[in-house]
C-alpha cells in the first residue's frame, strides 16, 4: 500500500498545511479518504490525477474533512472527453445519503456518464483488494474512523477523535496509525486527541508507526507533540508533512 499525505492541516487556513486529505493507493486501486479544500490541488502536486480516483471514504461531514467532494464530482462530469465509465464509490457515516441528495445532487444532479455510489458504511465491508473496518468516534454525531486491511498489512486512520477504547481496538496491531494530533496536551480540546492520547492510543493498540495529523497551528512548535506523544509510545513517530509518501 501506498499513502500520500495530502493535506495535514485542519480548518484553519495555512500556508504549510492543507486541509485533510489522504491518498491510499495498492494493485490499482485508488482511493481518498477525506478530501478537504485544496486536496484536488493537491493530488495534482503528488503526481496523480482526480481521474482516477476509485472511491473516496468519508469520516464525518465537517467541511475540512470534504469540502473538495462537490469539485471532484464536477470535475469528472465536466472534464471534456474524459469518458469515465467506471463507478465513483463514496464511503460514508450513516445519513450521508440524505446530505447528498439535498445538497449534491440539486447542484449538479445525476451524471449519465458514470455511476455514483453513496455506501454508508456498517462496521466492515471490502472494495478492490482493501478489507475496510468502521467504527464509530467521540467528535461529532456521525464521525467515524476507518481501517485498511491488504493481506497482513493495515492503515487505520482515525479522522477527528477524542481518546476512545473504540479508536484503540481498531488501531489494534496496526502498521500504521494516522492520528488526529490536533492540540498539544495544554491544550486539550474536547472530541480531539492531544498529542500525548494519539502516544497512548499508539501503545495500547500496539500499533508499529505512529503518524501525527491533523495539526493545528500557532499550538506550540509541531516537535513538541512528538515529544509529547513519546511519553506514552515507544514506537516510531512521525510528524505529517504534506505530500509525505509512505509505502506500508
Amino acid at each position: 500500500m501506498k499513502l500520500i499525505i495530502l493535506g495535514s492541516g485542519t480548518c484553519v487556513p495555512s500556508l504549510k498545511r492543507n486541509a485533510p486529505g489522504y491518498y491510499l493507493e495498492a494493485e490499482g486501486c485508488r482511493i481518498l479518504v477525506d478530501c478537504g479544500s485544496g486536496t484536488l490541488l493537491q493530488l495534482e502536486k503528488a503526481g496523480r490525477s482526480y481521474r482516477d480516483i476509485d472511491a473516496v471514504c468519508i469520516t464525518h461531514k465537517h467541511p475540512d474533512h470534504f469540502a473538495d467532494l462537490m469539485p471532484l464530482l464536477h470535475a469528472l462530469i465536466a472534464t471534456p472527453q474524459l469518458n469515465r465509465k467506471k463507478d465513483l464509490n463514496i464511503f460514508s457515516p450513516k445519513g450521508f445519503m440524505e446530505y447528498y441528495e439535498a445538497s449534491i445532487t440539486s447542484v449538479l444532479g445525476h451524471p449519465k456518464e458514470f455511476p455514483i455510489r453513496i455506501r454508508e458504511v456498517q462496521d466492515k465491508c471490502d472494495f478492490g483488494p482493501f478489507h475496510i473496518i468502521t467504527v464509530k468516534t467521540i467528535h461529532s454525531r456521525d464521525s467515524i474512523a476507518y481501517r485498511f486491511e491488504r493481506g497482513d498489512r493495515s492503515i487505520v486512520f482515525t479522522g477527528d477523535a477524542d481518546y476512545d477504547q473504540g479508536v484503540i481496538a481498531l488501531a489494534q496491531d496496526a502498521d500504521l496509525l494516522i492520528a488526529d494530533c490536533s492540540f498539544p496536551d495544554s491544550m486539550k480540546a474536547k472530541g480531539h486527541l492531544s498529542a500525548r492520547e494519539c502516544g497512548m492510543v499508539a501503545a495500547k493498540a500496539g500499533a508499529k508507526k505512529l503518524v501525527l495529523s491533523h495539526l493545528y497551528p500557532a499550538c506550540s512548535p509541531d516537535e513538541d507533540r512528538v515529544k509529547e506523544s513519546r511519553e506514552a509510545f515507544n514506537g516510531e513517530i512521525v510528524l505529517a508533512e504534506d505530500l509525505m509518501t509512505i509505502n506500508i
